[in-house]
């Protein structure tokens, strides 16, 4: 059986559950199943990354709409305090994961940990911070690289997120920019990927989280005006799986 382990950094039973359903649909005709864990669960050998990791092909750092590393939040803000604490429980995992090249894919969440971890700055940009549907475009390293061949050099994707890099971490090659996102996806090495747009959401995902989640979507603004189809976004995590073969 061919699975990848997806880690979640979300409390909220309904959020969890409505993740997994979005990446199991994600995972849809490509032979691979998708195993969950928690980055909350403080009861996994985090320090024994490989026994977490087991026979997994690879690796998923998922979303998250309930922490941030800054999100305009007061420096002891609960929220803040989590996503260090998330932080700190993952390093040992993601040294293990860093040090063999794991096949790795960071998303939204996911991506500011990697890059935070690389040393990196997440900040709650307020030029970068966006929801709903925007361009992507590919640099020219990205252009050639595997994951994107034969793509469009500029596509839809979705995007939900406050804060957002404002420095390239340490070991970074920017492979796709963004519409007021300076590092939209980033790589390291030859095996890790890291996006801050969410391929595993639809436009009427991403409708749907707008809808129910205040504070993402600016003042005055309908979801009519910013969402649009994503059917390349939607096309890289199948990429990314057939990938590792």
């Amino acid at each position: 059986m061919n699975t990848i382990l997806i880690i979640q950094s979300r409390a909220r039973p309904e959020m969890v559950a409505g993740e997994q359903d979005e990446y199991r649909r994600a995972f849809t005709g490509t032979g691979f199943i998708p195993v969950f864990q928690s980055a909350l669960d403080t009861s996994l050998p985090w320090n024994e990354p490989a026994s977490i990791i087991g026979d997994a092909r690879g690796v998923m750092l998922a979303g998250s709409g309930e922490y941030d590393f800054n999100g305009g939040r007061d420096l002891h803000d609960p929220a803040r305090a989590t996503s260090q604490q998330i932080l700190t429980t993952l390093t040992p995992f993601l040294e293990y994961v860093f040090a063999r090249d794991i096949p790795t894919l960071g998303i939204c969440y996911g991506h500011q940990i990697i890059g935070e971890w690389r040393e990196g700055k997440v900040s709650n940009d307020q030029t970068q911070k966006k929801s709903g549907s925007y361009e992507v475009s590919l640099t020219e390293v990205g252009r050639a690289d595997p994951l994107f061949m034969g793509m469009p050099a500029v596509f839809i994707a979705q995007y939900g997120h406050k804060d957002s890099l404002t420095t390239l971490p340490k070991g970074a090659i920017c492979i796709a920019t963004g519409t007021n996102c300076r590092y939209s996806a980033l790589k390291y090495g030859s095996n890790i990927y890291t996006f801050q747009f969410h391929p595993e959401l639809t436009a009427e995902d991403i409708s749907k989280k707008l809808s129910l989640s205040p504070g993402y979507l600016p003042e005055g603004i309908a979801l009519t005006d910013v969402i649009k189809a994503s059917p390349e976004a939607s096309s890289l995590i199948p990429r990314f799986l057939e990938l590792l073969g």
